[in-house]
C-alpha cells in the first residue's frame, strides 16, 4: 500500500521495473559516490505544502539512525554514508561505495521533516490527523487485519478503501462472491472461480519474481552441475506452470522474467527431455531409486506443485519425499542446510542487485551468521560474484545490463536452482467498478485509476469503501 500513502523520489516502471522519476527530477551522478537529485516544483504533501530537500533528508535520516527499527535500515546503511540538502530543492546522497542500484533505493516514501523526526508510528499514531503523506490517500483507521485509507482529494470512483487481510483463499472467495468486498488479489486456486463470471473483471500483470527448485550444492551428488542439470531436464516446466497457473505464468528460462530490463534469453537451454535426463543421471553414477527430500511450505498450492515435481522425477528414477512445513520452520531448516531440494518463490527481483543476496558467495548462511543472506543453496562461483559486483559497480541500465546478462548465463549453466515459472499478479474487481490494470511490482496505487459506471451517491457507503 506504500504508494497510496507516500511517494518517493523515484518509482519503478510497472513493466520493465526500471526506476523512473516521481517526486524528484531525473538525478545525476557527480562522481562515483555522490548523486544529486532535485525535488520537483509541483511535488506536494497532502496538506498542500511543497516537498523540500529538508523533508527528503529527514526521511532518510530517520531510517539511517542507529535507533531506527526499520527493516530497511541494514540496506540503506550499507549503501549511504550521508544525505544532505544543498538548497531548498536539491539533495545530495553520499554513498559508501559506487552502487548502481541507488536509484531503486530512492523509492523510499517521503514524510514531512517534522513527522520523520517525530519517531516511529504505532497503530494509534497512524490515524492521527497530524500524519501527512505525499500519496493520494491517508490512513483514517487502523486495527488488526484492517486498515482504512481515505482519499485526500475529492473525486475518483471511491472515497475510501478498507484493506482487509485474509489468510484463507476460500474465505476470500466467499466474501467476494457475497458482496463483502470489491477487489482482491487472487491466489491460483481461485482463478477459475472468477475468470468467467460476468459480475467480475479479472486482470493480471507480469511480476519480477520467479518460482524455482533450489538444490543443496554441498549435498552429495547435488554438488555436480551435470546432476543438477539432469534433474532439471526431467521437469516439464511448461506443463507444470500451465497446470498450476493457467495463462498466468510463463516458463522460466532463467531467474529474471522476459519483461525485465536486464533479462537475456541468451542462456544455456534446459529442455524437457526425460530420456536424456535418465541417461545423464545413470552416466553420472546416480543410482536408480535415489531418495531426496523435497522441502516445501504447507500451503496447498505449493504442496500440489511439489507432488507434481515428485511424479516427474520418479519417471527418471529419483524419488522425492515431499515434506511440507510451516514457513518459519522451512526457512530455518534451509538456512541451517537441513534439506536436499526445496520449492520456493523469490517474489521480487525488480533490481538485479537482489541476485547477490540470493546467489553471492558471501550470502551463504552459517551457524555464526544465519542472516548472511539468501544463498541457502551453498552455491559458490567466483565468476558469478565478479559479474554481480560488476553490475553493482556500474552506473545506468545500459552499463549494468551486460554484467547481469553474464550472471544469468552462469546461473543457467550451473543451475544452483532450476527456474520453473514467472507468475503473474492477478486481481478480481467487482462490477460496476472497471478499469483494472494491476502493477507487476505489487503496489496498489493502480486502484486509483479504477472507474465506476454511473453516478456515486453519498448514501452508497458500502461499495464506496471496499
Amino acid at each position: 500500500m506504500g504508494r497510496l500513502l507516500f511517494r518517493g523520489l523515484t518509482e519503478s516502471d510497472p513493466v520493465t521495473f526500471l526506476p523512473r522519476p516521481a517526486l524528484g527530477e531525473r538525478g545525476r551522478w557527480m562522481d562515483a559516490t555522490h548523486y544529486r537529485v532535485r525535488v520537483r516544483t509541483d511535488a506536494k504533501f497532502q496538506d498542500g505544502r511543497a516537498v523540500s530537500a529538508s523533508d527528503v533528508v529527514a526521511t532518510y535520516e530517520s531510517v539511517l539512525a542507529p535507533t531506527s527499527r526499520s527493516r530497511l535500515r541494514g540496506t540503506y546503511t550499507r549503501v549511504l554514508r550521508s544525505v544532505r540538502a544543498l538548497d531548498a530543492r536539491e539533495v545530495e546522497f553520499e554513498l559508501t561505495a559506487l552502487d548502481g542500484s541507488l536509484e531503486t533505493l530512492l523509492q523510499l516514501g517521503i514524510l514531512p521533516a517534522e513527522e520523520a523526526r517525530a519517531g516511529e508510528m504505532g497503530p494509534a499514531d497512524m490515524t492521527s490527523s497530524a500524519r501527512v503523506g505525499s500519496g493520494a490517500m491517508r490512513v483514517s483507521a487502523a486495527a488488526r487485519d484492517l486498515l482504512t485509507l481515505a482519499r485526500v482529494a475529492v473525486g475518483g470512483s471511491f472515497r475510501a478503501l478498507d484493506v482487509v487481510t485474509l489468510h484463507d483463499p476460500n474465505t476470500l472467495a466467499l466474501r467476494l462472491l457475497h458482496g463483502e468486498g470489491d477487489v482482491a488479489e487472487l491466489k491460483p486456486e481461485l482463478y477459475g472461480v472468477f475468470e468467467h463470471r460476468t459480475d467480475f473483471e479479472v486482470a493480471s500483470a507480469p511480476t519480477s519474481g520467479v518460482t524455482y527448485l533450489g538444490l543443496h550444492c554441498e549435498h552429495g551428488l547435488l554438488q555436480r552441475a551435470d546432476v543438477r542439470r539432469a534433474l532439471g531436464m526431467a521437469i516439464d516446466r511448461r506443463a507444470l506452470g500451465s497446470a498450476m497457473l493457467g495463462r498466468h505464468a510463463v516458463p522460466a528460462t532463467g531467474v529474471l522474467p522476459p519483461t525485465h530490463w536486464a533479462y537475456t534469453g541468451d542462456v544455456a537451454a534446459l529442455p524437457f527431455d526425460p530420456v536424456a535426463a535418465r541417461a545423464a543421471l545413470r552416466s553420472a553414477g546416480v543410482p536408480v531409486g535415489l531418495r531426496l527430500v523435497l522441502r516445501v511450505s504447507n500451503q496447498r498450492f505449493a504442496v500440489t506443485a511439489a507432488q507434481a515435481l515428485a511424479a516427474m522425477l520418479a519417471d527418471v528414477g529419483v524419488e522425492l519425499e515431499v515434506r511440507p512445513s510451516e514457513l518459519a520452520t522451512l526457512l530455518g531448516d534451509l538456512r541451517a542446510g537441513r534439506f536436499d531440494v526445496a520449492l520456493l518463490t523469490v517474489p521480487d527481483l525488480s533490481d538485479p542487485r537482489g541476485l547477490s543476496f540470493w546467489f553471492g558467495s558471501e550470502s551463504i548462511p552459517t551457524a555464526e551468521n544465519p542472516g548472511a543472506g539468501g544463498n541457502r543453496w551453498r552455491y559458490r562461483s567466483a565468476p558469478l560474484d565478479a559479474a554481480l559486483e560488476g553490475g553493482l559497480r556500474s552506473l545506468g541500465a545500459a552499463a549494468r545490463r551486460p554484467h547481469y546478462e553474464q550472471a544469468q548465463r552462469i546461473l543457467a549453466a550451473d543451475l544452483p536452482v532450476v527456474p520453473l515459472w514467472h507468475a503473474d499478479v492477478v486481481f478480481a474487481l467487482r462490477r460496476p467498478f472497471r478499469g483494472l490494470v494491476p502493477r507487476g511490482d505489487g503496489q496498489l496505487d493502480f486502484l486509483l485509476g479504477v472507474t465506476r459506471d454511473g453516478a456515486v451517491s453519498a448514501s452508497d457507503t458500502a461499495s464506496q469503501r471496499r
